[in-house]
């Protein structure tokens, strides 16, 4: 029997974080499909594509109890080495270290469950969209009273966030009243909520969902979505010939069956549920 929480990840996912149906990109002219096949060649020569992740974002990027890393953005990032035809490597990195890993050239494409911004896309490129998601809030039971955003954002509630990340900058704009408390990495947020040090967590839906069901005795979610956001693949700024590579495998591998077996088992049937350690 599938559980309330497990049935809430079902309905939201399917029905509000369906991935963007991507536009036709056209015929390709000589000299681009020229520079396509240079920068291709470049990680062909190398043998190896470098993925940037930040595990502990359930169920996009997590060790499983071999060690092993896992999840959604995980299966991404091997079907884009697959279709290269090169071994993939990842690099762990707290969140906030992800773009500056980027930049200094230590990792060829960050997949962390990154949301596209304007303000992120001023340092990085982004490939198009691969998977719709929202911020959401994960409340200590100990506030039983708070049932929107509106409710949490009062004198003396403290909002625990990962920095860096969108639930960061969301809540740094939204929450005039209430005090937001950064922390390196979502695992530490969600240990400041449980231990009742904070009132809620504002992270993107998955996470909420699915944090609760590891802590359902002192944490209830509020699953509907204050934001709507695509995340993207983010590529070094001006490497533009990786972002076309990269659109052109998203556009055959959205909506494929290889991606709607990956959907299904991470976020539908969750048969991975007993591989993985929870946080406590």
């Amino acid at each position: 029997m599938i559980s309330y929480t497990k049935k809430a990840i079902v309905l939201c996912m399917i029905m509000l974080f369906a991935v963007v149906a991507l536009a036709g990109c056209g015929s390709s002219t000589p000299t681009q499909k020229k520079e396509e096949n240079n920068a291709v060649a470049e990680l062909k020569k190398k043998g190896k594509i470098v993925v940037g992740t930040a595990s502990g974002y359930f169920p996009f990027e997590m060790a499983d109890k071999k060690g092993e890393l896992v999840g959604f953005d995980v299966d991404v990032a091997k079907a884009i080495a697959k279709e290269l035809g090169v071994q993939v490597e990842f690099q762990n990195y707290a969140f906030s270290g992800l773009i500056p890993a980027l930049q200094a050239k230590k990792v060829d494409i960050v997949i962390a469950g990154m949301t596209i911004s304007d303000k992120r896309k001023e340092v990085v490129d982004f490939s198009d969209t691969y998977f719709k998601s929202g911020q959401a809030l994960l409340v200590n039971k100990q506030f039983p009273n708070i049932k929107t955003w509106e409710d949490l954002d009062k004198p003396g509630n403290v909002i625990a966030v990962s920095m860096g990340t969108t639930a960061d900058q969301t809540a740094s704009k939204m929450f005039k009243n209430a005090t937001v408390k950064k922390f390196e990495g979502s695992a530490y947020a969600g240990l400041e909520l449980i231990n009742g040090k904070a009132a809620a967590v504002v992270h993107e839906t998955p996470w909420v969902a699915i944090y609760h069901r590891q802590h359902p005795d002192n944490t209830y979610p509020i699953l509907e979505p204050f934001t709507t956001e695509n995340l993207g693949i983010a590529v070094p700024k001006g490497n533009q010939e990786l972002v076309t590579w990269l659109n052109t495998f998203l556009k055959k591998y959205n909506g494929s069956e290889e991606y709607k077996k990956s959907y299904a088992y991470w976020f539908v049937d969750m048969p991975w549920w007993d591989s993985v350690p929870p946080k406590k």
